[in-house]
């Protein structure tokens, strides 16, 4: 008998917080990643669930490692997160194939091979698959053309092909979501971790600098927990893309209300830069079809359970720099 979870990048942001959730709910889970680092799982969990936690070191990009990961843990749902981020892909676009790319055909690749079929795999796709707003006009469909503008929304889109390809010649169910800025505690990289810096910074009363501005999706970290579990549980038939949007609204009104539940913090919070190049007007039917209610925390909801989890680390001593 398998567990009923197999989670890559299970020592990330989205990893961190969706073992929280199945925490909760007393699932059965294995966790891997590239190597022990529990910074983010720390900011998340407590000593003792951490402690709790079953996780597999390897390299995503080996075959060999995955496919024996899969056949050992025999998951009955994966949940594939593991990636580089943008800034990673930018200078180093063989190394962010190699993870992203070539990695996510691994997984697959086992998934399809595992005696007794994987159930489903929910990957972390990205909004950075669109191009930026200009390159549309109306609502953006989940199957709208895409020209991303980085090699990492490149890599998100090729993903989404060959997730494709082996539904139509595997029957492997699969869906790919794509939020665009993830905001919560835990979040340490990318372009999009500035709000959650903002947040941080806010707290430390030091002055910080988001380096986008503009209009953007907005998601509480925790809803997008909830959408990769509900996606594994309630999909079995045909590849999906779902956009993800989140809540739209600007940075610096993001800011403003950091700002307001912060003492001390007015004028500290800037943004600068031009917008991501990613386009917000998304439609979020296809993931309304599937999950039912879409899990949405406004954002002044979101900002106060960031300071409350923050603030708790700061009361142990793990709110650094």
């Amino acid at each position: 008998m398998g567990v009923e979870y197999l989670i890559t990048g299970g020592q990330g942001f989205f990893g961190a917080w969706i073992a929280r959730r199945l925490l909760e709910e007393d699932a059965s889970f294995v966790l891997t990643d590239l190597q022990p680092d529990d910074r983010v799982l720390r900011q998340v969990l407590s000593e003792e669930e951490i402690g709790s936690l079953n996780i597999r070191f390897g390299d995503i990009s080996s075959g060999e490692f995955v496919q024996e990961l899969v056949e050992e843990v025999r998951p009955a749902r994966i949940i594939h997160l593991a990636g580089l981020q943008v800034p990673t892909c930018k200078s180093d676009p063989v190394l962010g194939a190699n993870v992203n790319v070539t990695g996510t055909l691994n997984v697959f690749e086992a998934a399809r091979r595992q005696e007794g079929g994987v159930g489903c795999v929910v990957y972390a796709s990205s909004a950075a698959v669109a191009g930026p707003q200009e390159d549309y006009q109306g609502k953006i469909a989940d199957n709208a053309a895409h020209s991303p503008r980085t090699q990492y929304g490149v890599f998100k889109l090729c993903n989404e092909g060959n997730a494709r390809l082996y539904w139509q010649e595997h029957g492997l169910p699969s869906v790919g979501l794509r939020p665009l800025t993830v905001y919560g505690v835990g979040r340490e990289v990318g372009i999009t971790s500035g709000p959650t810096k903002a947040i941080r910074a806010a707290l430390l009363g030091e002055e910080f600098t988001v380096p986008f501005s503009g209009v953007t999706g907005f998601n509480y970290i925790q809803d997008i927990a909830d959408d990769f579990i509900g996606a594994s549980k309630r999909h079995g038939t045909g590849a999906l893309a779902l956009n993800a949007p989140g809540e739209i609204h600007d940075v610096r009104e993001f800011l403003d209300l950091v700002e307001a539940e912060v003492p001390g913090a007015a004028n500290r919070l800037h943004c600068e830069g031009g917008s991501v190049p990613v386009a917000w007007d998304c439609s979020e039917s296809g993931l309304k079809a599937l999950l039912g209610d879409v899990p949405h925390t406004p954002i002044e909801d979101g900002i106060k359970a960031t300071i409350i989890e923050f603030e708790k680390l700061k009361a142990r001593g793990l709110l650094g720099a």
